[in-house]
């Protein structure tokens, strides 16, 4: 029963009209998505985040890096992979994520501590992570603004953060995708505007160094990616910031 059309449409309107959720809230509905890599991995934009974040950021080699809401860990094996870490704290509010995440780094080798967060503020030292990479996590938080600010507490001065988040005009298609069974829900989540992306990273003492606006086309044949990769290089900024389905920010500490 919980997975007929009726039950999806509900659950979606009910993530749409939330206004307010626990962490612990966003990590049962993380721990209740089965084959998470198994869905992305047929899903040409999911691991658009991770490359298109390395090429437009500049962090240093062999840091100690903060992989916030890390879920399975392809974030932190990718920037692993190209010497971007030297140790990890790969932080997630699911603990089946984090269980998943921990096995697979652990078989790679990599040097990494694994932790739960479920409030605020963070259980961090100030000023103690010299990269945070933050992929699709902002918009799952239900006090983005509190987020950031902590993300912008832990991270040294000078640090890099690389924050990635799907655009506001992108969210009733990702309930769409979850009502007819195409993709696995968001949960409880609140697409952010551009504009307050750039008020909290500013107010949490951010510069921006990189912006951008990726992804036409997320998913389908291999001749209608094509077509969206052309596009994207030539549509213009403009536009893309408007139809674009991921933006991109690469920040300094100030």
């Amino acid at each position: 029963m919980k997975n007929t059309l009726f039950h999806r449409v509900m659950t979606e309107y009910k993530y749409l009209t939330m206004k307010y959720w626990r962490l612990s809230e966003a990590g049962q509905h993380w721990d209740s998505v089965e084959e998470y890599d198994d869905i992305n991995k047929e899903t040409y934009s999911y691991f658009r985040r991770f490359t298109d974040g390395y090429k437009l950021s500049d962090p240093p080699r062999n840091s100690y890096v903060l992989d916030i809401c890390a879920r399975t860990g392809n974030g932190a094996l990718f920037f692993w992979e190209k010497r971007v870490i030297g140790k990890v704290l790969c932080a997630d509010f699911s603990a089946n994520m984090q269980a998943i995440c921990g096995r697979r780094l652990k078989e790679k080798g990599i040097p990494f501590q694994l932790q739960l967060v479920d409030t605020f503020p963070l259980p961090f030292k100030d000023a103690e992570f010299e990269v945070i990479l933050c992929f699709e996590t902002a918009e799952h938080v239900p006090e983005p603004d509190v987020f950031i600010k902590e993300l912008g507490r832990v991270i040294k001065k000078g640090g890099q953060l690389v924050l990635t988040t799907p655009n506001l005009l992108w969210r009733p298609a990702h309930s769409l995708a979850a009502i007819f069974n195409l993709h696995h829900s968001e949960g409880p989540c609140h697409f952010i505007s551009r504009g307050r992306i750039h008020r909290y990273l500013r107010d949490s003492g951010f510069d921006i160094i990189t912006e951008k606006t990726t992804v036409l086309i997320p998913a389908g044949p291999k001749f209608l990616i094509k077509l969206g990769e052309y596009l994207e290089g030539r549509i213009g900024k403009s536009l893309m910031d408007i139809l674009g389905l991921r933006q991109i920010y690469v920040c300094s500490k100030k």
